[in-house]
Parts: structure tokens; C-alpha cells; sequence
């Protein structure tokens, strides 16, 4: 076991149960404790910074549905009547009426027919005439620990898409409300999870952007790629993706949580020791950016001639 290099995950427990006054043991109840800790200062860690070693080689592609336009028949309650059917299923997406533009969610509709069922019952004064259907709201894949903006739609001319906080979103795009609707896309949140995934163990993510695009777009952002160790001592299952110089950062944060679960006043050093770790690997890979711009004296920015 080589508690002296941290090759593995096995390493880094062992390491952490150590500086923690305990016996190097993959097993036994103090041994779980000691894989959560790790975990968990893995997992921060990893979610911390935009580390260029901690991305995914390849940016996540979010394919967004061009939207729908409709012509409505009559609605009842939650039940919405097209004038035709709908090859493919709509449900999730959303619908509103051109002439008051209330948002509703479609809560079901069977590919191949023309009755949607809403996620409440109409309230508005029109139920017929031309509407549209769409979606601002797209899963993302369970490789995702954090996503890192800006987000590139393909073949855009325009700024790129930035993410902000959900309540910031929501009071500048509404919700449940038409809001800023179609256009150029600004802004992306994330929401609600789509789903609690019991097999994957965790949660389907979602993004929404506003305003929402009428059309298909491919929607390209960097993210740091989610990684799981399963403490067997080797492998790619079992290999931290963190530089090997840099791993005693986890047995330092580990070290600190089993300490403190103990009430031991060393915590807080280990926790300190960390925090400096830390600091040592923003500065070697975060660049610092001054916003400036600087012209070597053999150029001229103005005339664009050297």
C-alpha cells in the first residue's frame, strides 16, 4: 500500500485514515467514513475550479426542437384539440395560444394524435386560433459534475449564451408566462431535475435558456467530466484525475471532515493545509486576467500596420 504516493483512491484513503489517528483499513465502519470523506473532498475539489485536467476531451452538445406552430380547435379544461395530428410526442414541451400567450406545460400526448393534455386546467378567455408549442428546458447527461459557461450555439453570430442563477432568470424571464419568448438565446439556468434516478445513482440535471430559439440549434459548453472511485487500488475506477503532485489536497480535506467528526481540534489545520493545496493549484493552472490590452511599440493598433 503506498501510503507515501498517491497512486489510487486506496492510496489517499489510507493516507487520510492515517493523518486521522486511524488503522489503514479498506474495511470496518470507520473505513466507510473514510471513503465518504474522500469522496466528498473528491468530488469538491474536482467541482472547484476549471481545472483543463478535470474537462471532459469533448464539450456536451445540446440538441434543442425547433418550435411547433398549431392550430387549435377547442380546449376543455386540460384538454387541448388540434385541427391535426402530430407525428411525434410532445410531452414535457410547452404550449400557448398566439392570442394571450399564457405558457402551460403538455403533460401527455401520444405521438401520432391531436389531443394534448395540459398540467392544469385552462384558465384563458380565447381556446381557439393558432398557437405554438416549444422547448426551453433540455436533461443533462449523468457525466456532468458542473457545467462551465459560456455556451456556444453552433454557427452563432451573436454573443454566447452565459449562465445566471435561477432567481436572477426568473426575474428577468418570467415563469409560467410568455415572457421574453422567442428570440435570440441570452441566458441559461439550471432547474429542476428532470428525474431522480435510482439505477444511476443520482439526478437527471436540466438547463432552461431564454429567451427560447424558434429553431433547432446545437448547443456546445465545456463541463467537468463526473468521476466515481470505487477504492480496489487500481485502474482507471480507481485513479483520481487530479496531477499525482496534487492529490495530498484530498487526504488533507478527507483527513480534516474524520477529524472533526471526532471533535478533534486538528481539523482545522488539516482543513488549512488543504486550503493552501488548493490555492497552489489555482495559481499553477487558473489564469489571472487583467482585462487589458497592450500594443508592443513596434505595432500600431490603429492603423492595423507593423
Amino acid at each position: 500500500m503506498a501510503h507515501y504516493d498517491l497512486i489510487t483512491g486506496m492510496d489517499v484513503l489510507h493516507a487520510a485514515l492515517l493523518d486521522a489517528g486511524e488503522a489503514a483499513s479498506i474495511t470496518g465502519r470507520y473505513a466507510d467514513d473514510g471513503k465518504r470523506a474522500v469522496r466528498n473532498a473528491y468530488w469538491s475539489v474536482l467541482a472547484h475550479a476549471r481545472w483543463p485536467w478535470a474537462m471532459s476531451p469533448t464539450p456536451n452538445v445540446i440538441t434543442t426542437v425547433a418550435a411547433v406552430t398549431v392550430s387549435v380547435s377547442s380546449i376543455s379544461a386540460m384538454t387541448v384539440t388540434l385541427g391535426s395530428t402530430i407525428a411525434a410526442s410532445m410531452t414535457g414541451r410547452k404550449f400557448y395560444l398566439d392570442a394571450n400567450q399564457s405558457v402551460y406545460r403538455i403533460a401527455a400526448h401520444t405521438a401520432g394524435t391531436a389531443t394534448l393534455t395540459l398540467d392544469a386546467s385552462y384558465v384563458e378567455t380565447t381556446t381557439t386560433g393558432p398557437g405554438v408549442i416549444f422547448q426551453d428546458e433540455y436533461a443533462m447527461p449523468a457525466t456532468v459534475l458542473r457545467i462551465w459557461d459560456p455556451l456556444w450555439p453552433r454557427g452563432w453570430q451573436w454573443d454566447p449564451i452565459t449562465m445566471i442563477d435561477k432567481p436572477m432568470f426568473e426575474q428577468r424571464y418570467g415563469r409560467g408566462a410568455w415572457g421574453y419568448g422567442s428570440g435570440i438565446v441570452e441566458h441559461a439556468c439550471e432547474i429542476h431535475p428532470q428525474a431522480y434516478t435510482s439505477g444511476a445513482k443520482g439526478v437527471t440535471r436540466q438547463i432552461r435558456f431564454a429567451p427560447w430559439s424558434e429553431e433547432a440549434l446545437n448547443i456546445e459548453h465545456d463541463y467537468t467530466l463526473f468521476h466515481d472511485l470505487d477504492f480496489n487500488g487500481s485502474g482507471e475506477t480507481d485513479t483520481p484525475k487530479i496531477p499525482r503532485e496534487h492529490r495530498a489536497v484530498l487526504v488533507h480535506f478527507a483527513a480534516s471532515a474524520l477529524l472533526l467528526g471526532k471533535d478533534d481540534d486538528k481539523s482545522s489545520t488539516y482543513a488549512q493545509l488543504g486550503a493552501g493545496k488548493l490555492a497552489e493549484m489555482e495559481a499553477q493552472y487558473i489564469p489571472s486576467l487583467s482585462g487589458r490590452v497592450y500594443v508592443q511599440s513596434r505595432h500600431s493598433a490603429a492603423l492595423g500596420c507593423t
